[in-house]
């Protein structure tokens, strides 16, 4: 399983509303995608998605080619809401512990 995890920040007068209708894909991923977004408690211009996909590491390559098209299309529509990428970063899930 993998995780992507983006930090953005939105564009001054720009609402988290606005960020995840452009945010939202227009198709699936062809893998089953689970997507957290939340807004930074410090900060409400700042946003982060962790993304959990369930797919090893080396199908990564072939997915990305996959689903570039579509996600540039998406990022180009974010493109306008977002002032920057703090981070993204895509990762091997080592563990998912219940801190219950």
């Amino acid at each position: 399983m993998l995780c992507s995890v983006l930090v953005r920040r939105l564009r001054p007068g720009r609402t988290y509303e606005e960020f995840r209708e452009a945010w939202k894909p227009d198709t699936g991923f062809g893998v089953p995608v689970r997507v957290v977004n939340a807004r930074s408690l410090d900060d409400p211009l700042e946003i982060i998605s962790i993304g959990f996909v369930d797919a090893p590491a080396a199908d990564l390559p072939a997915l990305l080619k996959r689903v570039a098209e579509g996600e540039a299309q998406r990022h180009e529509r974010i493109g306008h809401i977002i002032e920057a990428t703090m981070h993204r970063g895509m990762y091997e899930i080592l563990d998912d512990e219940d801190l219950s």
